[in-house]
């Protein structure tokens, strides 16, 4: 698929048909720049003379700086992981994840800074993305689990309301983008590729012809797409507002006969970790069968967590890069950045939710002569945000008391900006697990009693 950057002093960043990583494209849509790599981030100065990119080699994310002026390349002896982008004038500011400063100039030459005031006046609370205008800001905020676009003047009032979801069309805002005076927003649902459309055109767009409803099981809200045995999508982490993004696999597994759910289970850190884990365990009784359940990241350690709440639950869960074990955040290369997250185990109440939810301890409380469900756990060997350690121990537990349990580990892949390729590879490899864990369910196991979507 095509997916659409959007725009930058006349320029974008976008994946176009047959390409494993995003290119650099100009307003007339020319390869300005194809790194055959993985860009993190890009920006222009405001002549539009200078592109700044942060291109990674590998999956690991650790990144350099490119700069492309005047159609020469040069690059900047800087190594950046997602580094936030601030232009004055022709010199490029960084901020990196450690709260390092950098002031770049047109010739490449990087020495420490200052941090770069932010300017006053264009903080909108709440808001998923914003972005300055001519007269005042365009914002995105989600309200009542829907995506809505506000325009607000030079003081922060709103002056015009643009909806972009309802219950029975769900559809997400993922990025706006001010340029050549006008206002840009890029829009898409789990099924429904993105498209950027201008400001005015958001409100005119074609119904997807598969589209995805938002209902709500409890205090959860679900992304629901398709009809059929479900593949039910969990993560709950961070606090962090879970958009329903297009993903090929949706339409896939909705091919097959499936339905595909994306579980919004709340968040909550330390020692209320386990109410997340109850979110996904409440939203699986809700459904109903045949369930397969999946999580990457966090999510994974919440899929896996409830998978293991009671025997019969779920037909299969699929764990991907997570950091199944709580009690050794510390062995994460980012694990140091979790403990606002998951709580320290030095904290006796933290520890005592962990004893309950850690997947290990309820693998080894599982009841005896109990079916287990089966088991896809999954890492990459350039992923330098979580280690294998704690998915081969589980897989271990798992193995000496007889669960069905497939170990995969995939090369030349990371946390984040695979290549396309073996992006899809990966999720194919999921959709197979999920199709084969739900066709070998019994109805009599898995029944549907509760007039779930």
């Amino acid at each position: 698929m095509s997916r659409p950057g959007l725009p930058f002093a006349g320029f974008r960043v976008s994946r176009p048909v047959g390409t494993r990583h995003p290119v650099v494209l100009d307003a007339a849509g020319r390869v300005v720049h194809d790194p055959g790599a993985r860009v993190q981030r890009a920006s222009a100065s405001p002549d539009g003379r200078t592109i700044a990119l942060e291109v990674a080699d590998d999956g690991t994310e650790r990144a350099r700086l490119v700069l492309l002026r005047d159609g020469a390349v040069l690059d900047v002896p800087l190594r950046l992981r997602y580094a936030a982008h601030r232009w004055s004038g022709e010199h490029l500011h960084l901020t990196d994840t450690d709260g390092r400063h950098w002031r770049v100039g047109a010739d490449g030459e990087a020495e420490p800074a200052a941090a770069l005031a932010a300017p006053p006046g264009r903080r909108v609370p709440g808001a998923v993305h914003a972005v300055a205008t001519a007269d005042g800001v365009l914002a995105h905020v989600v309200e009542q689990d829907h995506s809505v676009l506000l325009d607000l003047d030079a003081d922060l009032r709103v002056r015009g309301r643009v909806p972009v979801s309802t219950d029975a069309r769900v559809r997400t805002v993922t990025g706006l983008a001010w340029d050549a005076g006008v206002a840009w927003v890029r829009v898409e649902a789990p099924a429904e590729p993105p498209v950027v459309v201008p400001l005015p055109e958001v409100g005119d767009l074609p119904g997807p012809a598969l589209p995805s409803r938002l209902v709500r099981a409890g205090d959860v809200a679900l992304v629901v797409t398709g009809e059929g045995p479900r593949l039910v999508e969990v993560y709950g982490g961070f606090g962090l507002v879970e958009l329903p993004v297009y993903e090929p696999s949706v339409p896939a597994w909705c091919a097959l006969g499936g339905q595909h759910v994306t579980a919004r289970v709340r968040s909550a850190p330390g020692a209320a970790k386990a109410r997340t884990v109850a979110d996904a365990v409440a939203v699986v009784r809700h459904l109903g069968g045949p369930v397969a359940l999946a999580g990457a990241s966090h999510g994974g350690l919440v899929a896996a967590s409830a998978a293991l709440a009671e025997p019969g639950l779920v037909a299969g869960v699929a764990c991907t890069a997570a950091p199944l074990d709580p009690f050794r955040i510390a062995e994460h290369p980012l694990g140091a950045a979790w403990y606002d997250e998951l709580g320290d185990p030095a904290d006796p109440a933290v520890r005592a939710a962990m004893e309950d939810y850690a997947p290990q301890l309820r693998a080894v409380r599982w009841p005896a002569r109990a079916s287990y469900p089966r088991f896809l756990l999954t890492t990459f060997d350039e992923d330098t945000r979580v280690s294998p350690g704690a998915t081969d121990r589980l897989t271990a537990v798992l193995a000496a008391r007889g669960a069905p349990v497939e170990r995969v580990r995939r090369p030349a892949m990371g946390h984040g900006g695979n290549a396309l390729d073996d992006v899809h590879a990966f999720a194919a490899s999921v959709l197979d697990f999920a199709l084969d864990c739900t066709s070998d369910s019994t109805s009599d196991s898995t029944s549907d009693s509760t007039g779930a979507p």
